[in-house]
């Protein structure tokens, strides 16, 4: 009965508890809950007789601002006020978070949305200033409170938000680049003269023809773009990917610049991991060339966890380790003296992080108990 009782009553203070601040009169504390750690709370140094909550994560007394339970460093107590649970201002600054916008004038900053705000001055752009030539003509080439609104405008100037200025767009014209992919970035822009990406022109790129294909790549009718530079490529649309950063039109294979890659061969050539290419004669670390590779006994070594005592495979991480029967590969490098038939790359439940190692040394990470353990139980050692 009393288990139950004091089971119960954990349960009750845990979901009771709120997290943000708590001022007993006594103290100040602030509270944070995380599925990792739980409840925690600390006691903040602040007033209690002064100290008032002005919003879930901002409050202050008659000396200091808090951001989170944290001082946020110049600001004023006494004239410090929340503006939303995101922005603040005292007599002399203004703040997203605990951190000052630069230059933004806190007696005329107002919040437009949780991407834009202005004052006086100036246009702001997840507070960083746009440096707005001229504000009567200011406008965004996208919804305020979009975050993929990367575009804007005034008579002057093209922005690529928050801080990439443009000069002698053409007004009237001016608009983020079509787009034929879900794949992209939306960093170019066009005007009826000139293909921009970022605050950078794209020389001798036609605007007229210039669509995004994919992630900062673009195409006109007369070439392929990797960011604002002119590739050797003509057309995009007769390459295929392979992996994550080669591509092929089934003679040439190219990297992510679209430069060929030397000695490749395309009727072959494969990934085989997130960064590991071969064909039938090499193996590819990204670009570079593993020396010395046995081509047929290479792979990447795969990553393990334990879970309820069990050895399982991992997938998601590649630290960019690779073997065949006589090295081990670190990248482009052979590790000297790694025994390819007993390394791995483990995490350890009592690890602090991922233990790399063979039967004979560790080459990341700790000597663990468990780890011990499993030498002992594979290898017969220590």
């Amino acid at each position: 009965m009393l288990n139950c009782l004091s089971l119960l009553l954990t349960f009750f203070l845990l979901s009771s508890c709120t997290t943000g601040y708590e001022n007993n009169g006594k103290e100040v504390r602030w509270h944070t809950w995380n599925e990792g750690s739980g409840h925690q709370s600390y006691k903040i140094n602040a007033d209690s007789k002064t100290f008032v909550t002005l919003t879930h994560d901002y409050g202050k007394d008659n000396v200091h601002a808090f951001y989170c339970g944290q001082i946020i460093e110049k600001a004023d107590g006494k004239t410090f006020r929340a503006i939303n649970n995101f922005y603040a201002c005292d007599k002399k600054y203004v703040y997203l978070f605990e951190k000052i916008i630069v230059g933004a004038d806190p007696t005329s900053f107002k919040v437009l949305s949780y991407y834009l705000a202005e004052d006086k001055n100036d246009y702001y752009w997840e507070g960083k200033a746009i440096t707005v030539k001229d504000k009567t003509s200011f406008v965004l080439l996208g919804k305020d409170d979009n975050w993929q609104t990367q575009w804007a405008k005034d008579q002057y100037n093209g922005y690529f938000l928050p801080d990439g200025s443009i000069s002698g767009i053409d007004y009237e014209t001016f608009r983020p680049a079509p787009q034929t992919s879900t794949n992209h970035s939306g960093n170019y822009a066009v005007d009826k003269n000139r293909v921009y990406f970022e605050n950078k022109v794209v020389t001798n790129a036609d605007p007229s023809s210039f669509k995004e294909v994919d992630w900062n790549i673009g195409q006109d009718k007369f070439r392929v773009y990797k960011g604002e530079k002119p590739t050797q490529l003509k057309d995009y649309n007769r390459l295929n990917k392979i992996g994550r950063s080669m591509y092929t039109d089934g003679i040439t294979i190219y990297d992510a610049d679209f430069y060929i890659l030397p000695d490749a061969d395309a009727a072959t050539f494969k990934c085989i991991g997130e960064n590991w290419y071969k064909d039938r004669k090499h193996v590819w670390w990204n670009t570079s060339l593993l020396p010395d590779v046995d081509v047929d006994t290479f792979s990447p070594i795969k990553n393990y966890c334990f879970r309820y005592g069990k050895k399982e495979e991992y997938n998601s991480c590649d630290f960019n380790y690779g073997k065949d029967a006589y090295h081990v590969f670190l990248q482009d490098s052979i590790i000297l003296g790694a025994d390819p038939n007993s390394f791995e790359i483990i995490d350890f439940p009592d690890a602090e992080s991922w233990t790399i190692f063979d039967k004979n040394r560790i080459y990341s990470g700790n000597k663990t108990p468990q780890l011990q353990e499993y030498l002992i139980k594979m290898y017969g050692k220590q």
